[in-house]
């Protein structure tokens, strides 16, 4: 009886849920304006777990994958740039994909009418809220104290590192086996190294700390005979192996296996509860893949928490954990972006100019223009704001997640598209050595004249941005407008308190109506002298809550970039399963996409051939 009265309950839920499930969705759907933009209709919502998990549905969820298969599919199929996106569970509701520039930077601006909607980064808070967890005052704080620690001091250390540890990479690991007269580097998926590279460069340039090649990973790689002695710039050759300090982690857990394990599987520390990860050992005991993954995953989290609070107590008392002399810097003293963040936080996020944070504009204004601005100066916003210890870890834990892994992936994209599209090769190589005659290493007074590396760069970033969309939510009752490309024509939305945004950046990028040929690879739309859109470029997102890092990411990219151009040119591994390929299969075989923590080269081969 009591089995039958339950069975009649749920049945009853449900079926009251349906009807109000399709009196809702009916009611959505005669809206005009909603039939008129109208995309995907889904279970759940794109900000679920389950959406997190599906990330390729496009039925049961609207799987964050799919941000990137309809790059502009839901928009040619409406003619809007604005695409509606329906849920129905727990209850219907409409989320807004956004694709038009102009509606993009109206949101972007207006930060307080349209504030992230940080619920989905809630996870992210492993070792401490900060600056991408949070909003409104706690955002303000931790925007005000991290900061100053992206000088510019912290950019010229970024190239010199960048610089010794590429040429250490090219003697120590490329060269390492040699074989005469052969000067050529075959890599199976240069993903690998380039993920070396980035990881090496953060942690010295985060952290002051050099880690060494020795016993690297290269099983991804042939090697060769050795190329021409580089010779570092003055500035850099103060960062020798005698100054080294390595941080190791718990139970001999390289960092860089951390990294590579928080990268592949940071999937399982989001939807696995912490007290089942603890228990790993036991509570997957029948599935072994599922119960190693697990154990790996706490290992490396555990690692990673050892090794920023042996960062913290080794700042605290001058040396690291292990009695060893940090690094000293040669850009001046704490140089370094963590030394930078302990200094921002003591001195109350005050620059080195003498500015200080204005709450209200969200940015730096100069300090005795800010002090005659009265009772500004006595808001809640300007008292005690030094972050403890577990706000600056879980900081720096962001800094480390988000400029590992993109800037990597931007790389290994940069080197597939000059291996593809070789005559941009030719353009970025004789431009590379007009800057830097007869092989000479670039300085960092050469960065502003390097302009086709950047626009190399950034043009990879347009076609493969790392984050591909940007969650926003309406923090009242409001409207926009957004107009037809096409004809022209001005739709007006109402939008609810609380409604979920999505800014395609994708969608952005490939917007036919703002940049010409988009899916085409050229650098020279952003040459100097180009008039490029803009606002129709968001890799780092826009506004007060753009990225942080965007020129330590700039700086460490056109680094790379161009001293591997330098020295070696680059093409496609041939391979006997794809001689018959065309040039479009190629791309897209080379060029393979996955959506994991950011927008992932499945398999990227390469050849290097060191240039004479």
């Amino acid at each position: 009886m009591a089995t039958q009265l339950l069975w009649t309950l749920g049945l009853g839920v449900l079926v009251v849920w349906a009807v109000r499930t399709w009196i809702q969705y009916s009611a959505l759907t005669g809206k005009a304006y909603i039939r008129r933009l109208r995309g995907l209709t889904t279970f759940f919502a794109n900000v679920s777990y389950v959406s997190a998990v599906l990330r390729s549905s496009s039925t049961l969820c609207l799987g964050h994958s799919q941000i990137w298969f309809n790059i502009r599919r839901w928009y040619e199929t409406s003619g809007w740039d604005v695409s509606a996106a329906i849920s129905l569970f727990p209850r219907v509701k409409v989320a807004y994909f956004v694709s038009d520039p102009t509606l993009s930077k109206e949101i972007t601006s207006s930060r307080t009418e349209y504030p992230k909607s940080t619920e989905q980064y809630d996870v992210l808070r492993f070792f401490g809220r900060n600056i991408v967890t949070e909003e409104g005052e706690e955002w303000k704080k931790y925007k005000k104290i991290c900061a100053p620690a992206f000088s510019e001091r912290n950019n010229r250390l970024v190239w010199d590192y960048t610089l010794r540890i590429i040429s250490d990479f090219f003697e120590e690991v490329w060269l390492l086996d040699k074989v005469p007269n052969d000067t050529e580097v075959v890599i199976e998926d240069f993903k690998i190294p380039s993920t070396q590279f980035t990881l090496r460069i953060l942690v010295a340039a985060a952290f002051g700390q050099l880690l060494p090649w020795k016993n690297v990973n290269t099983s991804y790689t042939s090697f060769s005979n050795p190329s021409p002695e580089i010779k570092l710039p003055p500035e850099a050759e103060t960062l020798g192996p005698e100054n080294q300090t390595v941080v190791t982690s718990p139970e001999e857990l390289a960092i860089e296996e951390i990294f590579e394990i928080i990268s592949q599987d940071l999937v399982l520390k989001l939807v696995i509860p912490d007290w089942l990860l603890r228990n790993a050992e036991w509570a997957f005991m029948p599935f072994g893949n599922l119960r190693n993954r697990a154990i790996k995953v706490r290992k490396a989290f555990e690692g990673l928490r050892l090794y920023m609070q042996n960062i913290i107590t080794a700042r605290t008392n001058g040396v690291t954990s292990s009695d060893s002399s940090l690094l000293p810097s040669d850009s001046g003293k704490g140089a370094d972006l963590f030394s930078n963040l302990i200094e921002a936080n003591e001195n109350d996020g005050a620059l080195d100019d003498g500015q200080v944070w204005d709450p209200e504009l969200g940015e730096y204004v100069d300090a005795d223009a800010y002090k005659s601005l009265g009772n500004r100066t006595k808001t809640a916003d300007n008292a005690n704001t030094k972050l403890t210890d577990v706000e600056l870890m879980g900081n720096i834990f962001i800094f480390l997640l988000g400029g590992h892994e993109t800037t990597a992936h931007t790389v290994c994209y940069a080197l597939a598209l000059l291996a593809l599209y070789q005559d941009e090769q030719e353009k970025l190589f004789q431009h590379i050595i007009s800057v830097c005659p007869d092989g000479q290493m670039p300085t960092y007074e050469d960065l502003p004249r390097l302009t086709r590396t950047m626009a190399v760069m950034q043009e990879t970033l347009r076609l493969y941005p790392p984050v591909i969309g940007i969650p926003k939510k309406a923090a009242n009752d409001t409207s926009f407008t957004t107009k037809n490309p096409i004809t022209e024509e001005k739709l007006t939305i109402p939008i609810e308190k609380g409604t979920q945004f999505v800014l395609h950046v994708l969608g952005v990028h490939y917007n036919p109506h703002y940049w010409n040929d988009p899916t085409r690879f050229n650098p020279d739309r952003f040459m100097p002298g180009s008039n490029w859109p803009r606002d129709a470029f968001l890799p780092f997102s826009a506004g007060a809550r753009s990225c942080l890092g965007k020129r330590f990411a700039e700086v460490e990219s056109v680094a790379i970039i161009s001293l591997l151009i330098l020295k070696y040119k680059v093409r496609v591994k041939e391979e006997e399963q794809f001689n018959n390929e065309t040039f479009e299969e190629r791309k897209e075989r080379v060029l393979n996409t996955d959506n994991g923590l950011t927008l992932t080269p499945v398999r990227v081969p390469l050849v290097f051939t060191q240039r004479e």
